[in-house]
């Protein structure tokens, strides 16, 4: 088995999207096979052209770093870049090549060169086409031409099956994974504060200012050594693209929650474990997913082995149970999350069993190495169809 993954940005762990990608990559590596994650962004100052990340291969596919250059520069790295990738598919004797990078001329030629080496070319796909709801019907035929390039499609939830299956009857659900190994070198109990945590993107999807209301009316209920809130993500991006999100600042300094709610900005992605773990609960209320995706989160907040308050938003009760192994209010019941907020203070105990339960599920439903076979079969299956 050899492949290749299509990245945009890796080297080797960036973002939310990178963990998604590292996680499945090693997986398929464990299960005997080849792969290389090629990378089309040109490769950041200082940093490695290749390497290996825990027995993952990762390669940059442009070797320029040049800061400010012209279209036509960029164009003709691009180009380069795409050559690289097809020569490596034929020196390489690739069999099949996944994608995580959706660009309309990345696709048509590496689709076109795919099709005449009779390789399947699969992307992963975690939520809708960007704006593809408020696209106008050219946009949307064009959209669609697009979409019909891929010979298959892998995705992350039920809602996103439907939609790409109108493209393609390859389609193969991976839910939510998350590298069971992240947490393995953190050692909670070197953070003896009391807090809870979350995490948020800039998309304005993880329904932030709930969170804080909720927290809010935690205080009401337990105002006495109440924990703390530690918000982790990139709250002026948030605000550049949401301005309605200033409110959520107005709203700590009106109620005086200054020195309880701490916004600790955007923290690397090496370092958000080591925060998670540390803390007394984990905290997420989105509303609805209309990326129609799955949040990411949720796995890694589970695998904390943290107790976890969330609303029950999208397809988050078909892999976990209230009570079992997360704490689970209906969406927009900020007093039910405020409740199980105080649950989690006043029973320690109980809630240990319940995080416990978290990882079990974390390391199990949200692990890429249980659905490692059957996405080999699924890349077979397209290969041979």
């Amino acid at each position: 088995m050899r492949f290749i993954m299509i990245a945009s940005q890796y080297f080797p762990i960036e973002d939310v999207s990178s963990l998604r990608i590292h996680s499945y990559c090693k997986s398929l590596v464990n299960a005997g096979a080849d792969l290389t994650v090629l990378i089309i962004y040109p490769s950041p100052k200082g940093v490695n052209l290749n390497g290996i990340h825990e027995g993952v291969r990762y390669e940059f596919v442009s070797k320029d770093y040049r800061p400010g250059i012209n279209f036509l520069a960029k164009m003709y790295l691009r180009f380069k870049g795409l050559y690289f990738i097809c020569r490596f598919i034929s020196e390489q004797n690739i069999e099949g090549v996944l994608s995580y990078h959706d660009n309309f001329l990345t696709n048509f030629i590496v689709r076109f060169f795919t099709r005449i080496k009779s390789i399947p070319y699969i992307i992963d796909k975690t939520e809708y086409p960007y704006g593809y709801f408020k696209q106008t019907s050219f946009e949307k035929l064009f959209t669609h031409l697009n979409l019909k390039l891929f010979s298959g499609f892998i995705v992350i939830s039920n809602e996103l099956k439907n939609f790409y299956s109108k493209f393609s009857n390859n389609v193969f659900l991976l839910p939510m994974t998350i590298d069971p190994d992240r947490f393995k070198d953190v050692d909670p109990r070197l953070n003896p504060s009391k807090y809870i945590a979350l995490t948020f993107g800039v998309h304005n999807r993880d329904g932030l200012y709930e969170s804080v209301l909720a927290y809010h009316k935690y205080l009401q209920i337990n105002s006495e050594q109440p924990y703390h809130l530690f918000v982790i993500g990139d709250y002026t991006t948030l605000c550049k693209n949401f301005p309605e999100c200033l409110r959520i600042a107005e709203y700590v300094q009106h109620h005086q929650l200054t020195d309880l709610i701490n916004f600790l900005g955007k923290v690397p992605i090496s370092e958000v474990p080591k925060i998670l773990a540390g803390a007394s609960c984990l905290l997420t209320t989105p509303s609805k997913f209309v990326s129609g995706g799955f949040p990411t989160k949720l796995g890694e907040y589970l695998l904390a082995g943290v107790p976890v308050v969330a609303t029950n938003a999208g397809e988050i009760s078909d892999y976990v149970k209230d009570r079992f192994d997360i704490l689970l209010s209906e969406v927009n019941d900020l007093d039910g999350v405020a409740e199980h907020i105080s649950f989690v203070q006043d029973n320690p105990v109980l809630v240990k069993t319940i995080a416990e339960n978290g990882v079990k599920t974390a390391k199990t439903l949200f692990n890429a190495t249980t659905y490692v076979k059957d996405l080999v079969k699924f890349i077979w299956y397209v290969k041979d169809t």
